[in-house]
């Protein structure tokens, strides 16, 4: 350890730790940290069991993590599973992997192309699902939302893809497909195919696909 930096950590078997402000942490074995951990650089290939909050500039989650407090980090990738008690937030977030949320979910971008559930609220500036997995939102809030499905090389007969299920949806601008929400307000809405939608308000421009099902749509910008 050079002058100011800060230490290392790193678990290759079984460990425990009581927390602390790292440089780099690398968890391949089995770590529980006990106490809130701090690092620029977070990369788990094992098992993590965070016991309080983690915050890193940089965190890879490619084995499992499981935090009870909340996860907030500059940038976060998810190829593994990743378990959040509480917050979780980041600047860029993507995963390719399974989250589940149990709180609120924010993000300045996000690319989820996994498995996720959010049990609050997922916010973001813009935010893109492909759809490989289920993912399961109590609410979004979010600029500019579009959700697409997964691109396949192989032939469409064996194609599988996931769903997006929210209790409401609120954005500048979406387009969706596949996916199953009470409400959805936004001022640019476009629907594309296996959309089911109970409620649908607008405030410049609406689109549907023929197999989209909607239930009501109100033009919010016109006067009643």
């Amino acid at each position: 350890m050079g002058d100011g930096a800060k230490p290392k950590l790193t678990v290759m078997g079984q460990s425990t730790a009581a927390g602390g402000d790292f440089g780099r942490v690398r968890i391949m074995g089995q770590a529980v940290v006990k106490g809130p951990l701090t690092c620029e650089r977070l990369r788990v290939m094992g098992e993590l069991e965070a016991r309080a909050d983690v915050s890193a500039e940089a965190a890879t989650i490619m084995g499992q993590a499981s935090c009870r407090g909340d996860v907030t980090a500059a940038k976060l990738q998810v190829m593994g599973a990743l378990e959040c008690d509480g917050h979780l937030s980041a600047g860029v977030f993507k995963t390719a992997g399974e989250v589940v949320v149990r709180g609120n979910c924010g993000a300045d971008r996000a690319l989820i192309r996994g498995a996720l559930t959010v049990e609050g609220l997922f916010s973001a500036d813009e935010a893109r699902f492909r759809l490989h997995g289920p993912c399961r939102v109590r609410e979004m809030g979010m600029g500019r939302l579009t959700v697409e499905l997964p691109r396949y090389l192989w032939k469409s007969s064996m194609r599988r893809h996931g769903t997006l299920e929210a209790d409401v949806i609120e954005a500048d601008e979406v387009h969706l497909v596949h996916t199953r929400a009470r409400v959805v307000r936004a001022q640019v809405v476009r629907l594309g195919p296996g959309c089911e939608i109970e409620r649908v308000e607008y405030g410049q421009s609406y689109e549907a696909h023929p197999d989209a099902k909607v239930g009501r749509v109100i033009d919010a910008g016109r006067p009643e």
